[in-house]
């Protein structure tokens, strides 16, 4: 309770500034604490920047396709970006169109159906982008030293490149990592209905208590939560 009032009279604060009612922000006097993960609102990307970030993206060069690849298999698959690092060759049945791998996070095997548009992103970046290497990890860098992208890599400068090409604002309020990415596809899924267990075994979540979170980035499952004022 205490750390959502301390974030409602902080954004306060902030209005009133901005509208000029003080001559200062005020919102850094107050006291941080740290938050629970179940009171956060998740970053989630809207429907149009996620399409202009895939568009802005060159798939005419190497690293295009593999960013490609990387972006869609988050965005549509909700792979966590250490587990997207750590993907090998025998991770893929081609024959049978879907991924297999153990979770980073949870030691989990999770199974997911290999989407059309995601494999044929892997096979342009596999047939025609991936540098010569004799690596089993699908994903490489491609300067010098050709070699699989550390764990401590989050890929956020990945992001960043593509949405300064798609002329997309890059602001330090909002988290643009590929975790938001993660973030959209579960909000996504909970505005089609998709029930909690099957969104929860999509990203790996150990307890389905962590995924009904994803309500609160979605202001079309939280007006169907709002109470009429008529309601006595």
């Amino acid at each position: 309770m205490v750390e959502f009032v301390l974030c409602g009279t902080r954004a306060f604060l902030r209005f009133l500034h901005s509208k000029k009612a003080l001559p200062t922000d005020l919102s850094d006097s107050l006291p941080c604490m740290q938050v629970r993960k179940q009171t956060r609102i998740p970053s989630v990307w809207n429907k149009d920047d996620l399409l202009k970030l895939l568009a802005a993206i060159d798939r005419g060069n190497p690293s295009g396709k593999r960013d490609y690849a990387i972006i869609l298999l988050v965005t549509r698959l909700g792979l966590r970006c250490i587990d997207v690092k750590r993907l090998t060759f025998s991770n893929f049945n081609w024959n049978d169109n879907y991924l297999e791998f153990s979770q980073s996070k949870t030691g989990r095997p999770v199974r997911l159906p290999l989407l059309k548009d995601v494999g044929w992103a892997v096979i342009d970046y596999l047939q025609n982008g991936r540098p010569v290497s004799d690596s089993h990890f699908v994903f490489l860098r491609h300067l010098a030293p050709i070699a699989p992208f550390s764990d401590e890599d989050h890929l956020h400068q990945m992001i960043v490149k593509h949405m300064r090409i798609a002329k997309l604002p890059v602001s330090g309020r909002k988290k643009i990592g590929m975790h938001s990415l993660r973030h959209t596809l579960a909000t996504t899924l909970m505005e089609q209905q998709t029930p909690i267990q099957e969104i929860a075994d999509i990203l790996g979540h150990q307890s389905t208590e962590s995924t009904p979170i994803y309500l609160k980035s979605s202001l079309n499952l939280l007006r169907e939560c709002a109470l009429s004022p008529e309601v006595e």
